[in-house]
Order: structure tokens, then C-alpha cells, then sequence
């Protein structure tokens, strides 16, 4: 988030990773929104990647994870776990390439990920439509607490005016969200999906608050998929 990183970035690491051990704080400096009011991952999503710099981000092709441009250089993802420490597989990052003007980058591994790629939206999704958000970051706000076990929750997608306070336009995608059900700081290039279980496709990469003023406990505006779909094509064909 771009708005946020800065906030976060005024305040140190306290608000990155807090509730976490001051060397895992240091470790994940980078990292911004997660999730507020959700629960534990209820299956494993073989697409989902955590950034050994804090973020979240998703196995779009073999060889490719899109994430956002916020979060900088990784030199490495964990592939397809609900824990952030353990399980799934270690992809090496050779290659990063930002889309220029957006907040959206993808990740080069040096060998294809056995996991399996989430699908790419084509459109975004309508207003009222349920959406699902993935991530590790803080579970709680102001008191940041972060887990080991991938957290979801289940919100709704707002017309994409409803996130123009924090940057959105019209082909990104606007996620509804409370004091009590939210992103926040952690989950930052992490997904936006829509469909259902085993038949997931990504519309959206965590960006920021959707308000001009929020950091947590607000909307959240997700950097559109759908917009992009030429150039995510493009890089994964090079």
C-alpha cells in the first residue's frame, strides 16, 4: 500500500510486524495491510505466496507471482502453505519487473513452482459480489498481533468509487471493510479472490486503504487484475 507503507515507514518497524519477536520485526519491514475479523485458512491455497520480505503475493504461472510494487525486491517465496514459517515449497526470485506508473510487480523464480497458478480475471467483478482476502499481517488494530497461520476472511466488492479517497480508479477493485473486518498492515500484494474452493481466480492485489486517512478498520482498494491481464500476459510469455 503506498499511502500506508509511508505512514508505516514514519512510525519504524512497531507497526510492520508487531506482536512479533524485534528480529522478525526487523524482517518484515516491508510488509503492510492483513487481516482483521477473519480466521484461520480453511483449505490450502496452492497459489498463495509469502515473501520472505513480509508481503503477501500470488503464483500467477510457473514461474511468476504477481505482487505489489510497495513492497520491493524479495529474494525469495514460500509457495502454497497456511504457515508462514514451514511447509509448501521455497521458490528462488531471480527477476523483478513493475509495471510502470502502477503498484503492480512481478516476480521471476529461477525454477517453475510445483504449485499450481490461481486464474487470472478477465472483468472485475460486480458490486455485491463476495470476495475472499488472504494474508498473515495484523489480526487486530491498533494492537497489531500477526499469526503463523494464513488468515481469511470474507467481505463484499464495492463500486470501485467507493476506494477514489485512496487512489483507486475505475479498473481497480474496492473491498468493504470495518473497524472489526478489515485489511491491514502485513498483507500488502496479497490476493483479492473471488469463486470457490479448488476454482479461485485473482481479482485483485492488495494496494492500500480505500480512504485517504485510514490505515486498518477501512475499505480496501486492491490494484485491478483485469486491467493488467495484457501486460501480466506479456511478462509470462518473455
Amino acid at each position: 500500500m503506498r499511502k500506508l507503507l509511508l505512514a508505516v515507514l514514519g512510525a519504524c518497524a512497531l507497526l510492520l510486524a508487531a506482536g512479533a519477536p524485534a528480529s522478525a520485526v526487523e524482517a518484515r519491514t516491508a510488509a503492510q495491510p492483513a487481516i482483521i475479523g477473519g480466521g484461520d485458512a480453511t483449505e490450502t491455497y496452492s497459489f498463495m505466496v509469502s515473501l520472505d520480505n513480509g508481503c503477501g503475493g500470488s503464483l500467477v504461472a510457473p514461474q511468476w507471482i504477481v505482487t505489489a510494487h510497495h513492497c520491493g525486491d524479495a529474494s525469495s517465496g514460500r509457495i502454497g502453505s497456511t504457515d508462514i514459517n514451514y511447509g509448501g515449497e521455497v521458490g528462488q526470485i531471480d527477476n523483478v519487473i513493475t509495471d510502470p506508473g502502477t503498484d503492480l510487480t512481478m516476480m521471476h523464480l529461477t525454477q517453475p513452482a510445483q504449485s499450481a497458478p490461481i486464474a487470472l480475471a478477465h472483468s472485475n467483478p460486480a458490486p455485491g459480489t463476495g470476495a475472499r482476502l488472504l494474508g498473515w499481517g495484523c489480526v487486530s488494530w491498533p494492537n497489531c498481533q500477526t499469526p503463523e497461520t494464513l488468515q481469511q476472511i470474507d467481505l463484499s466488492v464495492l463500486d470501485s468509487s467507493a476506494c477514489a479517497e485512496g487512489g483507486g480508479g475505475a479498473g481497480d477493485v474496492c473491498i468493504s471493510g470495518d473497524y472489526a473486518h478489515s485489511a491491514c498492515h502485513g498483507d500488502s500484494g496479497g490476493p483479492a479472490i473471488v469463486g470457490s474452493s479448488g476454482n479461485w481466480t485473482l481479482v485483485g492485489e492488495t494496494h492500500g486503504p480505500g480512504d485517504n486517512g485510514g490505515e486498518c478498520a477501512t475499505t480496501t482498494l486492491y490494484t485491478g487484475i483485469a486491467q493488467y491481464l495484457s501486460w501480466i500476459d506479456q511478462q509470462i510469455g518473455s
